[in-house]
């Protein structure tokens, strides 16, 4: 009879104890947790996230999968910078520039040609001052994912 009594709670003891030590290796059994790319950071608005990654050694120029209603109903291969510009965010952009992403004169046309077509004029403004030698600003011949 004391065996029954103290089963249910031997039993909650004992799920407790392998959950705390599956925590270690990655794995929540109350959480599930998935690993989000750099660009999906960006494209979250997570600020925290993007230093993060970069400080874990993510590559801020790497174009890499924004899934599905991160940034728009499609998933899409975009860099950290495009994604935070299809969200009109300037302060990710900021960000991503100060640690480490690359603007050429053809990524910085990309970008503005981007921030055109989601009416970002923050990000516009920011890029602007950011103008690379040699940009053009003419969209003609620049291909969006959306």
């Amino acid at each position: 009879m004391a065996a029954a009594l103290c089963l249910p709670g031997a039993l909650l003891i004992a799920a407790t104890v392998a959950m705390f030590a599956a925590l270690p290796f990655g794995i929540d059994p109350l959480w599930h947790v998935e690993p989000v790319t750099l660009s999906e950071a960006a494209a979250l608005r997570d600020s925290g996230e993007v230093v993060r990654l970069i400080g874990l050694g993510a590559d801020p120029n790497e174009a890499s999968v924004v899934r599905q209603n991160f940034a728009h109903n499609e998933a899409h291969v975009l860099t950290p910078l495009e994604a935070a510009v299809s969200i009109r965010r300037a302060g990710i952009v900021d960000l991503l520039l100060e640690n480490g992403a690359r603007m050429d004169a053809v990524t910085w046309t990309r970008l503005i040609c981007f921030a055109d077509i989601v009416d970002a004029d923050d990000v516009r403004a920011l890029l602007e001052q950011r103008r690379p030698q040699g940009a053009s600003t003419t969209c003609e011949g620049v291909r969006t994912p959306w």
